[in-house]
């Protein structure tokens, strides 16, 4: 059985909404203006149609969501498919153009059957679905989670758009077949763009009345078009409302925010300068982070998962560490788990020459200028996926040079006691980290002490 989510399904979906679209917007027209198609068309609309016909074949042969259980069973998805899609899939697969002799002969009808495939379009609602919602896997009661993969306000304006003016392109067409003496002086197009001027203005309630009904049967259609038209408007503007609304939450709160902030400097009566660094702080906060809390989201997250996203984001920053390299990968895990994000704005100090190391730095973006505190030489300059500080965590030696942000930069840090306390569990190579230790106290020992030359 096919799976429902798998990436060849989604694709065939979407090529089958595609030529649902095309049936919707070409049947309807060739119904009121009664053209003829070139061989071209026909062809393409009778590889439309087999294709229609493909997909009822997959139908059968596609497993099935029914309350979140993901279900394989062929008899019952037969059985579901036949009670729900099948009839209407199939009377828009069935090339009623083959058999026309037969159905004219019995039924005096054969053109107008082929208003039986806009009965397809009604499948548009469940591909919009299917496109829309994602199953996750399956949890402990082997139900799969549903996710939107569309944002749901973007959704339901995408989803408004398309039938709107679908719907407007079939009120259109339904004038003209009601009068099939407008503008009878007037080519096809221009004859189905001043229809679509009256659809629109009608269904928008403007109404300029420059286009009125002039039969019985008209008048009925345009007040029932009127109706119709007043119940779209008042969903669209509720619907615009609620857009702008909710466009963009996050910015919102992150003003709220600011004023929060602006209050506070005010109460504290803070001098302007330290004012400005804490706005700057919080702009380049929402510009580089969009607002986004990332230690609140990160404590909200069970610890399986919370694993796995910090191998994923941090693996590449301890693993250019050199006494990390060989590092078991269960060390990894989770020195990666107490790795604590900080930021920092450009010219704050990290650190200063001679203060009592308590932490490792892996610097994620930005970049840091070393240097000497005395003379305030730049040794260095420290780009994204850099790392310092590292010997912090093997010895007690103070800090040998100062460390300043030379721009927004965002750290993670790691702490000497959480390294320590991960040590434990991980005797072999806490005796690396101890030899590498005595190595460098030995070092420092030899240059302090040079031997005598004769």
């Amino acid at each position: 059985m096919i799976h429902p989510n798998s990436p060849y399904k989604r694709i065939w979906d979407l090529f089958v909404f595609v030529c649902i679209t095309y049936f919707a917007i070409e049947v309807p027209v060739r119904l009121v203006f009664h053209y003829k198609l070139s061989a071209g068309v026909n062809y393409f609309e009778r590889a439309i149609q087999i294709v229609f016909g493909i997909d009822v074949i997959l139908n059968f042969n596609t497993a099935i969501l029914k309350d979140r259980l993901l279900i394989h069973n062929r008899k019952i998805v037969t059985k579901t498919y036949l009670r729900s899609w099948f009839l209407i899939d199939f009377l828009s697969a069935f090339p009623f153009d083959l058999f026309g002799g037969f159905f004219f002969q019995y039924f005096g009808v054969t053109d107008s059957l082929k208003i039986l495939r806009l009965l397809r379009s009604v499948r548009v609602f469940e591909l919009f679905k299917s496109l829309r919602l994602l199953a996750l896997g399956a949890d402990s009661d082997d139900r799969f989670k549903l996710v939107e993969v569309i944002n749901p306000m973007t959704f339901r304006l995408i989803f408004f758009v398309y039938w709107t003016s679908l719907f407007a392109h079939w009120v259109a067409c339904g004038w003209i077949h009601l009068g099939p003496d407008f503008l009878p002086d007037k080519d096809i197009t221009t004859r189905y763009i001043r229809a679509l001027y009256w659809s629109v203005t009608t269904l928008t309630t403007i109404g300029y009345g420059d286009i009125t009904p002039v039969t019985n049967s008209q008048t009925i259609y345009t007040m029932g078009v009127m109706i119709l038209g007043v119940g779209i408007y008042g969903y669209v503007i509720g619907n615009i409302a609620t857009l702008l609304s909710n466009l963009d939450i996050s910015r919102v709160t992150f003003q709220e925010k600011l004023n929060t902030i602006d209050s506070f400097i005010k109460y504290k009566k803070l001098p302007p300068n330290l004012a400005n660094r804490i706005r700057s702080y919080y702009v380049n906060l929402w510009e580089n982070k969009h607002g986004i809390d990332e230690t609140e989201i990160w404590n909200q997250l069970p610890s399986g998962i919370k694993i796995d996203v910090s191998m994923f984001l941090h693996n590449h920053l301890i693993s250019v560490v050199p006494f990390f390299k060989n590092a078991p990968e269960e060390l990894k895990r989770e020195v990666v788990l107490e790795l604590k994000p900080s930021f920092y704005m450009k010219g704050d100090v990290i650190f200063r020459e001679g203060d009592v190391p308590h932490n490792m730095y892996f610097l994620s973006k930005g970049h840091v200028e070393v240097i000497k505190e005395n003379s305030g030489e730049l040794l260095a300059t420290l780009n994204s996926g850099s790392f310092f500080g590292e010997m912090s965590l093997i010895d007690d030696s103070l800090r040998t040079a100062t460390i300043r942000a030379g721009s927004y930069c965002d750290v993670y840090t790691l702490g000497k006691d959480r390294f320590n306390e991960i040590l434990k569990h991980h005797p072999d190579f806490a005796k690396h980290i101890q030899g590498i230790a005595e190595e460098r106290k030995r070092n420092q020992s030899s240059k302090s002490h040079p031997k005598e030359t004769k």
